[in-house]
């Protein structure tokens, strides 16, 4: 078979030949491998994002936790304190 097509043709040429249905296979192939990065790189996003949105939470509460920590001992303060009494 001649691979070269006659230079009127418009078709470029497959190199190296093949045929319709292997061509098809290798497309339904990178059509699945696709949509498979998709699904991964969506499911790494989430990850991602899920991560960074715990940690937001947990750096939330640890500086709720601290600021509860220094009212309550400020509040010891001021109750031990006699000056507070004299105000």
């Amino acid at each position: 078979m001649n691979a070269h097509m006659p230079p009127s043709s418009t078709h470029a040429p497959v190199w190296p030949p093949a045929t319709q249905a292997e061509r098809d296979r290798v497309r339904d192939t990178a059509v699945e491998v696709a949509h498979a990065l998709r699904v991964a790189a969506i499911a790494g996003f989430w990850h991602g994002a899920d991560a960074l949105v715990s940690e937001a939470a947990d750096h939330g509460r640890r500086a709720a936790d601290r600021l509860a920590a220094r009212l309550r001992q400020h509040a010891k303060r001021r109750a031990a304190s006699p000056a507070a009494t004299e105000l």
